[in-house]
């Protein structure tokens, strides 16, 4: 979806950020700007800080910032576009759209798929059959909002139920093959319907948009799977969604924390025992694309499983990829052979309540678990826990966590904590030495000036023109800055420095969040624009020259005693060392020319 770019200056210019955000933080002036607690994390002192003048907020606490529209991205968790279409609205301003070919075909996607919801509903609603499986899920203890909420429907027994209503709304079937609702036949001719038969589970993402379904089937028999799921499509992938987080989103905000079950009328039962911060992995493994959509909206995960062995190692295997992606996570184990659904039919929601109060650390569940099956209960079985235990904590990217961790381990086994440490120092040195991946290296000066000159481009999009007419994409090699050189560089020569680099890529999901991970560090308000850029534009075209002439020295060595060769590369190596002299000077001159146009 392509916003024009006076639009977007038009909504952004219309758009107070001080009286935005107070909608959302209590803010008190303090000199020119204002400071208030951060609505991004936990703090009892002020750190978040609006800028009226520059249209900014920064929180030097947790590093979060940007401006009017990644503030919404980041509070209401929506896409660039959709934030400056919630702005619009607030600020009675139209916004016409153009569309790429990949996100019309996306909006296809959510289009047949809501169409598909409808019918389903209505079929719940208003068919014998539907009223039947409506009665089913009363009988199961869930009421008619509940229902709604989730936008609970009913696929009819019928091959062509969902055909038929495409072919009366004159959509084609081939975008219902795509969305994963229909089959095609054997022989080739024609389709017939995914799901019939079945009370339909609508799959939500984080804006609401329908990207999939769950089926379950409502007369069980011989053959037929009880749960059926769509298959994954270009909205679909079922390692980046998470059953409910639409609706579990502001609870999940409110209580800082989020449940995790397993499966559709698990979460359903925890909204309707008023416990509305959960979600749902509907059948699969937990992935680190889960744990980066439940870090969006919280750092505290409490995991919900049965206490039989599969539940174990479900939870033990959820537990490490989340904590491996910096989440804290506690584990609450439910009686043997009940899931949440069950065991809030059969109990108060206050007993569940307490349960996760009382939840177990990682380290506790694992403990326990080795104590019932009485694998603690020689020296050899203490030091096989430790070592299991340790693979997990060293999973622990937080350090203090990791040392409470393990310091929890050291009272638990009686294993005195240095030797734990120690332990753990080793393990961490054989996986590095027999490691095939990449060392993380720190932060280099061309990298860091890279970003800066990235950061002031989106920053002030007037910036743009001295910038890109002093260095291209082609002079910045890191990987993540150079693709998006090219992308706003191609922007400002079709548009000028007018065009909003956030606008140009809206439709590359990786390009935009480097991004807006740049401007979430914005450049202090008294930062000098004119020399920063000059500095590193110069630093970048100097390290080039740099380059090439340690290039050639090399080359020098390598023909020593060759006087030809010798010679050519001396005359090459005069020429750079030349041009670096000279370029200071040339590069200072044509900067202040370019700055002063602005």
């Amino acid at each position: 979806m392509k916003i024009p770019q006076n639009k977007i200056i038009e909504v952004r210019e219309a758009t107070d950020i001080v009286e935005l955000i107070s909608q959302y933080v209590s803010l008190r002036k303090r000199g020119s700007s204002y400071f208030g607690l951060c609505p991004f994390h936990q703090e009892k002192t002020p750190s978040f800080h609006v800028d009226p003048a520059r249209g900014f907020y920064h929180c030097f606490g947790c590093n979060e910032g940007g401006n009017v529209f990644s503030f919404i991205m980041k509070m209401d968790r929506v896409s660039f576009p959709e934030a400056v279409k919630i702005l619009a609205a607030k600020a009675n301003i139209e916004i016409p759209v153009t569309q790429s070919p990949e996100t019309h075909e996306v909006e296809i996607l959510y289009h047949v798929n809501k169409m598909a919801a409808g019918f389903y509903r209505e079929c719940f609603i208003k068919t014998n059959a539907g009223r039947k499986a409506a009665q089913y899920m009363i009988k199961r203890g869930f009421d008619e909002t509940i229902a709604e909420t989730f936008l609970i429907g009913y696929a009819p027994n019928l091959w062509d139920g969902l055909i038929q209503k495409a072919q009366r709304d004159s959509l084609p079937l081939e975008n219902l093959h795509s969305a994963g609702l229909i089959i095609p036949r054997k022989d080739g001719k024609g389709f017939y319907d995914r799901f019939r038969g079945r009370i339909i589970f609508p799959i939500q993402n984080t804006s609401g948009h329908i990207v999939g379904f769950g089926g379950r089937a409502f007369k069980e028999g011989k053959g037929i799977p009880k749960y059926l799921n769509s298959p994954e499509t270009r909205v679909y992938r079922k390692s980046h969604v998470l059953y409910g987080l639409y609706q579990s989103r502001e609870g999940i905000r409110k209580e800082d924390k989020v449940l995790v079950v397993e499966g559709y009328t698990d979460l359903m039962r925890l909204h309707q025992a008023l416990l509305p911060y959960g979600v749902a992995t509907a059948g699969t493994a937990l992935t680190e694309g889960h744990a980066n959509l439940i870090a969006r909206f919280t750092k505290n995960v409490i995991l919900i499983y049965d206490a039989d062995s599969a539940g174990f190692s479900a939870a033990v295997r959820g537990a490490e990829q989340l904590i491996t992606s910096g989440l804290n996570v506690r584990i609450v184990t439910l009686p043997k052979g009940m899931d949440p659904d069950l065991f809030l039919q059969d109990n108060q929601p206050g007993i569940l309540q307490k349960l996760i109060s009382e939840s177990e650390s990682i380290v506790e569940f694992m403990l326990k678990q080795n104590k019932v099956d009485k694998k603690l209960s020689t020296p050899a079985d203490k030091s096989s826990a430790a070592s299991h235990l340790l693979e997990t904590i060293m999973k622990v990217k937080e350090p203090v966590e990791r040392h409470l961790m393990i310091k929890e381990l050291a009272e638990a086994l009686g294993i005195e904590e240095k030797l734990l440490h120690n332990k753990l120092r080793n393990m961490k040195r054989y996986k590095n030495e027999n490691s095939t991946q990449p060392e993380v290296r720190s932060e280099s000066a061309r990298e860091r000036a890279e970003k800066t000159l990235l950061r002031l481009v989106l920053t002030d999009p007037r910036w743009q023109e001295p910038v890109f007419r002093n260095i291209k994409p082609d002079d910045f090699d890191h990987p993540q800055c150079r693709p998006l050189a090219e992308r706003i560089y191609t922007s400002y020569q079709k548009q000028g420095s007018a065009e909003e680099p956030l606008n140009a890529i809206v439709d590359q999901p990786q390009l935009h969040q480097t991004a807006v991970s740049l401007i979430s560090e914005p450049l202090s308000r008294d930062t000098d624009f004119y020399q920063l850029g000059m500095d590193c534009i110069l630093y970048i075209k100097e390290e080039k020259i740099k380059r090439k002439i340690r290039e050639i020295r090399g080359e020098m060595r390598r023909v020593q005693g060759n006087e030809r060769q010798s010679e050519l590369y001396r005359d090459q190596w005069l020429e750079l060392k030349k041009k670096r002299e000279e370029l200071r000077d040339s590069f200072i001159n044509s900067w202040k020319k370019d700055v002063e146009k602005l």
